[in-house]
């Protein structure tokens, strides 16, 4: 049924750079499970779950408490060139020298394979949970990480959030597990001028949000960008408009189309 969805909205509504030939190759594709086996070598449960791939060394941590399952998801998003969701496309390639602005980091994945090829990545993940798997992951890299554990937007105060589920949520008054956590501007992470190059953004539909809290971030160093676009909060246009309005020189190109409606699941903008 989700493929079928997809195939209308690229018939009818919007192809959003998806050709013909790829669209067949999309329809025709192994389920997400299958796919994920073929980068997997081992998972070895312990207080985390440690998980190793084929043709690397890198051990990615996992925390018990989110659904093993939900991993192969990520896999696929992460080592397959061909999914929508995969950040580094013709303009948007992490380059040896990259310094990288992870903003909803989650479990790490693609911080970690492109470690050894940057000189430093900052990670923003405002959950625990996946702050502390972070943790375990990025020992033997300490020096070349800097993992902030807040949540990110257009000012700097206090918001309460549970990471009860996969992609954290915030949440207003006492629900239940959630805790108080700084949400602070990409703006006041960055107050000392570091550099970036790369901007990586899913924050499932706070993106606009950050990228208002991100505005001399990326005047100042006109990274390039690779941001989810699909979520219900989220207006592809509007997107483009607050991004090309800080820095008019900006390209761009839309990729892929979402299951619920025919919006973009990435935009893709470099110099």
């Amino acid at each position: 049924m989700r493929r079928l969805k997809i195939l209308f909205f690229w018939l009818f509504v919007n192809k959003n750079n998806v050709g013909f030939i790829e669209m067949l190759k999309f329809l025709t594709k192994p389920k997400i499970h299958r796919i994920a086996k073929n980068y997997i070598d081992k998972i070895i449960e312990t207080d985390d779950y440690q998980v190793s791939f084929k043709d690397t060394d890198k051990v990615l941590y996992w925390p018990k408490s989110f659904p093993l399952n939900r991993l192969d998801q990520v896999i696929c998003e992460t080592f397959d060139t061909s999914d929508w969701h995969y950040y580094q496309k013709q303009h948007t390639i992490i380059a040896p020298g990259e310094i990288l602005l992870d903003i909803g980091t989650a479990e790490g994945l693609l911080s970690l394979l492109e470690i050894d090829k940057c000189s430093h990545i900052y990670m923003v993940e405002p959950g625990e949970k996946f702050y502390k798997s972070l943790q375990k992951t990025f020992i033997p890299y300490k020096d070349k990480v800097t993992i902030f554990n807040v949540a990110v937007g257009n000012e700097d105060t206090e918001i309460m959030f549970s990471d009860d589920s996969l992609t954290g949520k915030i949440v207003e008054g006492n629900e239940a597990n959630a805790q108080k956590i700084d949400l602070r501007k990409i703006d006041t992470l960055l107050s000392n001028n570091e550099k970036i190059t790369y901007l990586k953004a899913d924050i499932e539909g706070f993106e606009e949000e950050m990228l208002k809290g991100a505005e001399l971030t990326i005047k100042r160093n006109k990274p390039k960008i690779a941001i989810t676009t699909y979520h219900d909060q989220n207006d592809p246009k509007e997107i483009i408009r607050i991004i090309k309005g800080f820095v008019p020189e900006y390209n761009y190109y839309v990729k892929g189309i979402y299951e619920e409606t025919p919006k973009p699941v990435l935009i893709h903008f470099w110099i």
